[in-house]
């Protein structure tokens, strides 16, 4: 019997323990404020652990953070995280940062906790809630008096001259502008059909005024050339009836070849109207010489097609020994 007495009484005190030692491997929450006084605009910090006994493994975890409190305002949820202890128990950190615009003294509500072990069984705990003072900056009590700042003298400038020669600047502008405009307007020869001239005259006429450039001038010389090759555009479209003002330099050459000219004299043509291509599109400058040399070129080409359309016979070929025209 006393044997028996003496095997009995470890397994009746570790059958009184068990409870007390089921009861402590339970999940348990707590949690943190980094502050609890703060002022309005200001971040807080709550931090959630829920810790998990070695025995237990979690096979779902969350916690119930609604959209949004009264009196606070949600920043970050953040997320969770899993830390190891010694004692080979583990912990689920959340993380969640609020501020408040509300002054007063306002509770931090709890939150619902599900944890649920690998054998399904389910707990459910709460957060604690936490009180949290909100207020304003507190005001000055001492009643100082502060220094008054020195009046600062501030310059004023005046810009009325500025504004002044601004303007007369641009004025000037303008007026050169103008004058340049108006005198480019004056020298450059009228493209309009003249319903008194005939074709032939308005070219030839055209081509009279040209004589007035200052084959000096760059910008003039550039007109000059312009010029030449829509009087040609402009003599040939008209006894045909057509638009060649679009046309290009090989476009045109191939109407003059539509007129029977001989290779010669579209050869000569056609160094003519590359030369004013030239000076167009290349900013070629020529000598006096080579631009009034391609205006005798334009002006043959006019007339040759003028005498061959009254006569009803080809152009003639420059240079078989007859006399075709007077330049």
């Amino acid at each position: 019997m006393k044997n028996n007495s003496k095997i009995g009484w470890p397994v009746i005190i570790s059958l009184l323990l068990s409870p007390v030692y089921l009861f402590a491997q339970d999940p348990s929450v707590q949690t943190f404020a980094d502050k609890k006084e703060i002022l309005i605009g200001e971040q807080i910090k709550i931090k959630i652990q829920t810790k998990i006994p070695a025995i237990s493994s979690a096979s779902q975890f969350s916690i119930a953070i609604p959209d949004s409190i009264q009196h606070f305002d949600i920043i970050d949820k953040g997320k969770t995280d899993t830390i190891s202890f010694n004692d080979n128990s583990k912990a689920i950190e959340q993380t969640i940062t609020i501020t408040s615009f509300d002054s007063g003294r306002w509770t931090f509500p709890s939150f619902d906790v599900k944890f649920a072990q690998a054998d399904q069984h389910l707990y459910q705990l709460k957060t604690d809630s936490i009180a949290i003072n909100v207020y304003y900056s507190p005001a000055d009590s001492t009643n100082q008096l502060r220094d008054i700042k020195p009046i600062i003298k501030v310059t004023v400038a005046d810009y009325m001259w500025y504004y002044i020669a601004g303007s007369i600047v641009i004025f000037m502008l303008i007026a050169f502008l103008t004058w340049r405009y108006l005198k480019n307007r004056k020298l450059k020869p009228s493209l309009l059909v003249k319903a008194k001239l005939s074709p032939y005259d308005e070219a030839i006429q055209d081509l009279e005024k040209l004589k007035q450039y200052d084959l000096q001038n760059a910008e003039q010389i550039k007109l000059y050339h312009s010029s030449l090759a829509v009087i040609l555009k402009r003599y040939s479209g008209r006894k045909q009836n057509k638009n060649l003002l679009n046309k290009t330099t090989g476009d045109l050459l191939m109407e003059m070849t539509k007129n029977n000219f001989s290779p010669d004299n579209i050869s000569k043509l056609a160094s003519a109207l590359r030369c004013s291509d030239a000076v167009k599109f290349a900013k070629y400058i020529p000598l006096n010489v080579e631009s009034e040399d391609c205006m005798l070129k334009i002006k043959e080409a006019i007339i040759l097609i003028e005498n061959s359309r009254l006569t009803g016979s080809s152009p003639l070929v420059a240079g078989e020994g007859q006399t075709i025209f007077n330049l």
